[in-house]
């Protein structure tokens, strides 16, 4: 179930399709690692006729002598790996092959795929979201992982979304962010139901139903500035009103998977 719900999540642009930025900055690596532990990120790329499609995803795995675990960034569930001759079984896009401790690869009928590890440490630490609302006080989180995806019709961008997964109340909590065209630095228009060149905020997790009685729910009303949008990092803020009428702001750093 978990591989399937990871499949897409990550052939997401490709669903909408058919039925980023610059710097100096450089991405974080590593090199003759001891073992398979570590903070991953993986990119997916697929192609059809002029449609194009990249998802990225992070995860991380522990390797000890009892295995391979995987814990996945969108729901944080953890899923066990087989590691065969051919390769690692069990990663959402079927078994990878194992380049080196640092670098994993696949080509199937899903795209192409390569992994490589960002840290060796198994932890999600991929920024900062700061939250604040008379229901939810100021919450600042740092256990952060982020996925994106894009999608493009003759090289022109079509969709842009950024999402970055947190624990709240001890469940996942998902901050997703969705621009129809091309997301770079300048402000937008939120909407619940954007158009071109207008973005839309949501926020997800079964942790929200204490303080405000809904598992899900879309910002508009307000707008989002992206600050910084570079090599690794995307970084912004934003002011809406949520369905209740109540405001809320926040401010965000994601590296980018």
């Amino acid at each position: 179930m978990m591989r399937y719900k990871l499949v897409a999540a990550m052939l997401l642009p490709t669903l909408l399709l058919t039925g980023c930025g610059g710097g100096g900055e450089t991405r974080r690596s590593t090199t003759n690692s001891a073992n398979l532990t570590g903070l991953w990120r993986m990119q997916l790329t697929t192609a059809q006729n002029s449609l194009t499609a990249e998802s990225n995803v992070s995860f991380h795995i522990t390797e000890s002598a009892s295995g391979l675990n995987m814990v996945a960034c969108d729901n944080r569930d953890q899923v066990k790996l087989q590691k065969t001759a051919a390769g690692i079984d069990g990663l959402p896009v079927g078994t990878m092959k194992i380049v080196n401790n640092d670098t994993m690869t696949a080509k199937n009928d899903l795209g192409t795929s390569k992994a490589t590890k960002m840290a060796t440490t198994a932890k999600f630490d991929m920024g900062t979201l700061q939250l604040s609302a008379t229901q939810l006080g100021t919450q600042n989180f740092t256990d952060l992982c982020v996925q994106s995806s894009d999608a493009r019709v003759l090289g022109v961008a079509t969709q842009d979304n950024y999402s970055a997964t947190t624990l709240y109340n001890g469940k996942p909590l998902l901050f997703d962010i969705l621009v129809i065209g091309n997301l770079g630095k300048g402000t937008y228009k939120l909407s619940s139901t954007p158009a071109v060149g207008e973005a839309t905020l949501r926020l997800q997790g079964e942790g929200l139903k204490t303080p405000l009685n809904r598992t899900e729910m879309s910002f508009d009303k307000g707008t989002l500035t992206i600050t910084d949008d570079t090599t690794v990092w995307l970084k912004g803020n934003f002011s809406a009103t949520m369905p209740n009428g109540t405001p809320i702001t926040g401010n965000f750093s994601f590296e980018k998977p």
